[in-house]
């Protein structure tokens, strides 16, 4: 899907004054895994909480299932792992 496009940070990337299109499922899989539920004013219940979750939860199943289930709900399907510590999304 296109729309507008962040950056790393996730500002909006503009050029010559126009906002950027591209494909932003990466970019919405992170802002799904990295807010927390209430930060999507439409939404309420959209968001995993990454941060909370690992200094909450510290089985590596239970994170990856709250991931998961965040992500389904944002209507993205996507095989989450964690492999060496860090969180890997597969789309």
């Amino acid at each position: 899907m296109k729309a507008i496009s962040l950056d790393k940070d996730f500002d909006l990337q503009v050029k010559h004054g126009t906002l950027l299109l591209a494909d932003t499922q990466e970019q919405n899989a992170a802002l799904i895994v990295n807010t927390e539920k209430g930060e999507w004013k439409e939404h309420p219940l959209m968001g995993a909480g990454l941060a909370r979750l690992i200094k909450t939860i510290g089985s590596q199943r239970e994170i990856i299932r709250h991931v998961t289930v965040a992500l389904e709900a944002g209507g993205i399907t996507a095989a989450v792992t964690i492999n060496n510590g860090k969180l890997q999304i597969d789309l």
